[in-house]
């Protein structure tokens, strides 16, 4: 659906939406459990520059 000319949502059967968010809770669980057995932290700009190097290297 849009509003003004610009895409403002977006109406799925909650069917389609479960297929979308299957297994992300899981997925949220695991990397809270990793995070909490390792003790190294990253900033966000230390995250998002090693992904941007990684992507430029390609």
């Amino acid at each position: 659906m849009t509003k003004n000319g610009y895409g403002a949502m977006v109406v799925l059967s909650l069917e389609e939406y479960s297929k979308l968010t299957d297994g992300v809770e899981a997925e949220l669980d695991k990397a809270d459990k990793l995070a909490a057995e390792d003790a190294e932290r990253m900033s966000h700009e230390e995250v998002f520059g090693k992904l941007r190097r990684k992507m430029n290297a390609q």
